[in-house]
Formats: structure tokens, C-alpha cells, sequence
């Protein structure tokens, strides 16, 4: 699986913008109230970083309704909702045909984990290929809406999907990104978000109704605000983002919460979404079938670059803008691996196997390096710099691994590192046509 991607936040405004998007669609009845709130503080985030060229509040936006049956996918049916038996002209696009709607719900689960039937996602029938960053994604059973059928849980290294039966069809129940794991202990079960780095930490729990709706059972967020890199009582405690708590109260109630993550029950399996004989073709069906991000602009830039030390090219990808920032795709042993990171200015080594990016926006810039070895890429150094202010004064805040430091000692440990005079951009990028084109005519 790809790199884990470092969504991680410098205060409650920048923790909105970047370290998640839920978006909930259940077979009944749209998500509960208690997600009102938090979807106006993501709309207003998302619109305060439009300032910066990032996102569009229309282009923020998910699916509000997830409750497709055969009908609405133009497949004929008759009175009392049974299926007609004319083809629909194919179960890979159409969805099931007469013969299919006889399939019990774990075959219907199978059949979509093979691609072969879709869900509505973003107003489209998609197959779950187009879900996920990764090519590599994990599984497992299990229900976690207690209406006694087990739902489908899918994730990568980022995405996280609970995928249910209704009307013979899968539909997406739950949907989470940067840091949401399905946990079941002690005979409960329900959805923990768990988000921590840059001197923050974000930690909630949900339960999920049978009609897709959730329930929070505690949502609580911690920021370094004296900026001394350890948790003190100077520092900022809430619950619910309003109620302040103590230091004492907050660790007591996430460390409840994270109790339920390290006895989790639930056993994943592995899974491989698609087979590739070449990279070229690795790259092509990526580049054609995985739209990355609910909130992928349309401006989107690729270029082929050689990050590790073999004659595969990696894939790059410039996405558009700040919020979504850059991918970089590898192809080993036929496997691909992806790394993005959620800012743009990467730069590499050439044939050296690290890559870097210092850039920011907003008064915060954080420091990412990362390493490509044997196709997977791994974060192996994170700091950040920040600004802070005493009148009209500005200054800069350095950390390095969490630990506060000096500018001196912050360049040290990048150096120590990766030699950033030697690291390059993509020398030119390509339009989606022009890619393909050279993925179609390269020679080896």
C-alpha cells in the first residue's frame, strides 16, 4: 500500500482544511445532524482557501444522495420491483441483470471487489478501482450498522469505504478519508477518526445507524499552543471544538478512545485491484480509471521522472491545487505504489530515491522527506515552520519531528537527510492526452 498520507494539522483552522473529508450516504436517510456542523466549519474552510486557488465550494462536493436502485440505473423492472430479463447491455457498467439479481449479498460483494459492478460515487457509477489512490487495498466483513447483514469495509492507505447491500446493488454507506478505521471491541462497533502531527491531535468516535446515520460519541482535539512541542495545561483543550476541557480530562477521554483502536477485532485481508504486465499500462489505467479525490480539479499535469535508481520512470502528477498537492506513482515487481503529498513544490533526487517538499501557505510550511525503495515510498523526516506574533512583530517557529528546535539545527536535520542542492522539478509536464500518448508510443 502507499505511503500513509500526513493530512496532520497546526491548529483548528488548519485541521478543518486538511486532515479530513466524511462524507456520509446511507440507503435511507441522509447522515444525522450531528455532521451538520462539522460540514459548515469543512464548506467554510474549503472556501477560505479558494482565496489561494485551492478548491471551489461546488468542487467540494459529494454525492448528498447514495440511494440508487436498478431503476435508476436504466435497468428495466416491473411491477413489485422485480427485474425485467432483457440485457441491460452488460453487469460491468449497468449493474446487475436478470440473472444476477438472484446473487446473495457476499456475492454481490465479490463481484464489485472484481470490478464488475459499481457504485454511485460523485453523481457517477464508478468501480471500486475508481475509489482509491492505491492499487493494493485491504478488506474485511462485518456489521456495523447492527441491522444483523455484514457491510463491506474497504480501505487504502487513505480512503476508507463501509459498502453495503440494498436492492441487490452495492451502495456506499460510509465514506472517510485521512485516518478512519471501522473498530469493533467488546461486542460494540463502530467508526474511530484518529489525526495527530504538527503539534494537533484529533480523535472521534461514531457509531453508525442501519439507515447510514452516525452518532458521535465524543470528538476531542488538542493543539500545542504555547508552542514548546510537549502537552501541558497551557496548552488548548476542547470537546466538540467548544467545550474547553483540562489537559487531564482530555487525556483521560482520548486515551478511552484509542483503547478501542488497539483492541480492534476486525482482521483485514489484502487484495491487489488490478493486474498489470507493464508499467506502461500500470500508468495508463491509473491515470484513466483513478480520479484520486473528491476534490481533484480539473487542471490536472503528469510528467514521467526517475526518482529510484532502476529504468522505470515513476509517474507524477501535479493535481492543481494546494489542497490535493502532488502524486507520484511507482510500478515494481507489478505492483504500483503512490505517495501525495497535500502541498506542492516536490522535488527529488534524480536516480538518488529521495524526495522533499518544504512548501506552505497561511503562515505554516511543513517539511516532508521521503524515500522510494523497491516500489513503496515511506516518510523519513517531518518538521514544520510557523508563524507567530507579539505585536507587529513575526516570528518563526521551528520543529523538527516535534521537538522544537533553531533554524540552524531545522537545516541540519534536513541535510543530514537530503542534499536539497542537488534535487530537481520535473524538467516539463504533460497534458492527460499527451501522457497517454507517450505511455502508448515509449520504448523500452
Amino acid at each position: 500500500m502507499g505511503v500513509k498520507c500526513k493530512r496532520r494539522m497546526a491548529g483548528c483552522a488548519i485541521s478543518v482544511t486538511t486532515a479530513i473529508m466524511v462524507f456520509l450516504v446511507g440507503c435511507g436517510n441522509a447522515a444525522g445532524g450531528d455532521d451538520a456542523g462539522m460540514a459548515e466549519m469543512a464548506e467554510e474552510a474549503e472556501t477560505a482557501e479558494n482565496d489561494d486557488g485551492i478548491l471551489t465550494e461546488d468542487e467540494g462536493t459529494m454525492t448528498e444522495d447514495n440511494n440508487i436502485t436498478m431503476e435508476d440505473r436504466g435497468i428495466p423492472v416491473k411491477e413489485g420491483g422485480e427485474q425485467e430479463t432483457e440485457d441491460t447491455g452488460g453487469s460491468e457498467t449497468a449493474g446487475l441483470n436478470d440473472t444476477d439479481s438472484d446473487l446473495d449479498t457476499k456475492e454481490i460483494y465479490e463481484r464489485f471487489l472484481n470490478g464488475e459492478l459499481t457504485v454511485t460515487w460523485q453523481k457517477e457509477q464508478v468501480p471500486i478501482a475508481e475509489l482509491f489512490w492505491d492499487n493494493d487495498i485491504e478488506y474485511c466483513f462485518y456489521d456495523i450498522d447492527g441491522d444483523g447483514v455484514d457491510e463491506l469495509h474497504i480501505r487504502d492507505s487513505v480512503a476508507y469505504y463501509a459498502v453495503k447491500v440494498c436492492d441487490h446493488l452495492p451502495q456506499i454507506l460510509f465514506e472517510g478519508w485521512w485516518g478512519h478505521e471501522p473498530v469493533v471491541w467488546d461486542g460494540q462497533c463502530g467508526i474511530l477518526h484518529y489525526d495527530q502531527g504538527y503539534g494537533s491531535e484529533w480523535i472521534e468516535f461514531m457509531t453508525v445507524d442501519a439507515d447510514g446515520g452516525t452518532k458521535t460519541d465524543g470528538e476531542f482535539y488538542w493543539s500545542d499552543e504555547n508552542r514548546n512541542g510537549n502537552m501541558d495545561e497551557k496548552d488548548y483543550f476542547t470537546e466538540g471544538w467548544e467545550e474547553k476541557l483540562t489537559m487531564d480530562q482530555y487525556v483521560r477521554s482520548r486515551d478511552e478512545q484509542l483503547k478501542k483502536l488497539s483492541e480492534n477485532e476486525l482482521e483485514w485481508k489484502k487484495r491487489q485491484l488490478e493486474s498489470f504486465a507493464t508499467w506502461q499500462e500500470a500508468y495508463a489505467a491509473y491515470i484513466e480509471r483513478r480520479k484520486c479525490n473528491p476534490m481533484m480539479l480539473e487542471y490536472v499535469d503528469y510528467a514521467l521522472i526517475y526518482v529510484d535508481d532502476d529504468e522505470i520512470p515513476e509517474l507524477y502528477i501535479f493535481s492543481g491545487g494546494m489542497a490535493m498537492g502532488e502524486f507520484v506513482v511507482s510500478f515494481y515487481d507489478g505492483h504500483m505504489g503512490v505517495m501525495n503529498r497535500g502541498r506542492v513544490g516536490l522535488r527529488y533526487m534524480e536516480h538518488g530515491g529521495l524526495l522533499y517538499s518544504e512548501s506552505g501557505n497561511m503562515g505554516f510550511s511543513p517539511c516532508n522527506i521521503y524515500r522510494l525503495e523497491k516500489g513503496e515510498f515511506s516518510e523519513i523526516g517531518t518538521g514544520w515552520c510557523s508563524e507567530s506574533y507579539d505585536g507587529e512583530t513575526v516570528n518563526f517557529d521551528y520543529f523538527w519531528e516535534g521537538r522544537p528546535v533553531t533554524e540552524t539545527e531545522y537545516e541540519a536535520q534536513i541535510a543530514e537527510l537530503i542534499d536539497k542542492s542537488v534535487c530537481v522539478e520535473p524538467a516539463k509536464l504533460y497534458t492527460k492526452e499527451e501522457i497517454l500518448e507517450i505511455l502508448g508510443n515509449y520504448e523500452e
